[in-house]
């Protein structure tokens, strides 16, 4: 047997079992992971993405059958509702079509009071089991979070978002999975809310988040995430 049929017959043999072992443990690495992970396990079927800027980064790479994007003023291609958040779901309310989304995605205005509404609004047309995720929820370094971008890597003020409804809400269940500056999960469900009183997110200073990260966020690690979501499909 010559050499070269040789390495064709390993080839065969262990591609199988990679096959395999892939299929077992899926790769979470970023945001569209954690998305088509969540669509995968929950049998998903209707997504709607805030923020949507370059489809190709993300929304045209999200597995599920029924789309909608909206953005105001999108980098490249087009959009379903080229308009505000704010105003989409305005419109959505005054239809009266009680739409819901199994899955909403929310990586729009990075500002903590905008972050929050578009979160309570998702939440408000979710379907009975859907999941809301919410992107850039980890800042590792105090100028990339800042309320104007200060620098390239800008998360915005959206760990302030999540701290107020980690602090606030006992009726969701929130984890960050930690991949992609932080993917915030919420589903409906129950939390042990953390202890956090404040007024006005002007007096959540960087330091709160960087002196109790895991426990504020909730931070978890991938395989934990896949672990804890694996769910049952509809």
């Amino acid at each position: 047997m010559s050499v070269g049929h040789l390495r064709k017959r390993v080839r065969r043999a262990v591609q199988p079992a990679a096959w395999r072992v892939q299929r077992r443990w899926p790769v979470v690495r970023n945001r569209t992971d954690v998305l088509n992970f969540l669509v995968a396990g929950h049998g998903y079927r209707t997504y709607l993405e805030i923020g949507v800027r370059n489809p190709g980064g993300n929304i045209a790479r999200v597995r599920v059958a029924e789309k909608t994007g909206v953005d105001p003023a999108p980098a490249r291609g087009v959009v379903d509702y080229a308009m505000t958040s704010d105003e989409f779901f305005t419109r959505l309310d005054a239809a009266d079509t009680h739409s819901v989304f199994d899955l909403v995605f929310v990586d729009g205005l990075h500002v903590d009071e905008q972050v929050e509404r578009d979160i309570v609004n998702g939440l408000r047309h979710l379907s009975d089991g859907g999941a809301v995720v919410v992107h850039d929820c980890n800042p590792t370094a105090r100028d990339a979070q800042t309320a104007a971008p200060s620098r390239a890597l800008w998360l915005g003020t959206v760990w302030k978002a999540w701290a107020k409804l980690r602090s606030a809400r006992p009726d969701l269940s929130m984890a960050v999975v930690d991949v992609d500056l932080g993917c915030g999960v919420i589903m409906r469900g129950r939390q042990e809310c953390y202890p956090l009183a404040f007024e006005s997110y002007d007096e959540l200073d960087y330091a709160v988040l960087e002196g109790d990260r895991r426990r504020l966020l909730n931070l978890i690690s991938a395989r934990e995430f896949m672990t804890q979501y694996s769910g049952q499909r509809r």
